[in-house]
């Protein structure tokens, strides 16, 4: 099965709605995340002016949580898989990396949670 990104539907709870030099920022922390972070504990993976980006940890089924943060609030959220996580393949580790990206920035976009799933043949 490909990497699939869904948009859940769900709003991001207590969303903040960045103003554009805030929206940049939250760009720029996404465009630093890398494959290996996907694997990390809670805590700040990449800071950028206001924005960080910040792995909430993983639930039980390893899915992991990814969320953009402005202060207390959440501007975007994306929730990754473990068997995204698991790619071994440098190749497929970028492709499961950019994925990640993209969800983040969709939800950065449309407000709500988004899921990427799937594996690699």
């Amino acid at each position: 099965m490909p990497i699939v990104k869904a948009n859940s539907g769900n709003p991001i709870a207590g969303i903040i709605v960045p103003n554009a030099a805030q929206r940049n920022a939250c760009q720029d922390v996404i465009a630093q995340l890398v494959f290996a972070d996907l694997g990390r504990g809670p805590g700040t993976l990449h800071t950028v002016g206001v924005a960080r980006l910040d792995m909430q940890g993983h639930n039980a089924a390893g899915v992991a949580n990814l969320q953009v943060q402005i202060g207390n609030s959440t501007a975007a959220c994306a929730l990754v898989a473990g068997s995204i996580q698991a790619m071994g393949d440098a190749a497929n580790q970028r492709g499961g990396a950019a994925a990640a990206i993209s969800a983040l920035n969709q939800s950065l976009d449309s407000g709500t949670i988004w899921n990427v799933t799937g594996s690699v043949p």
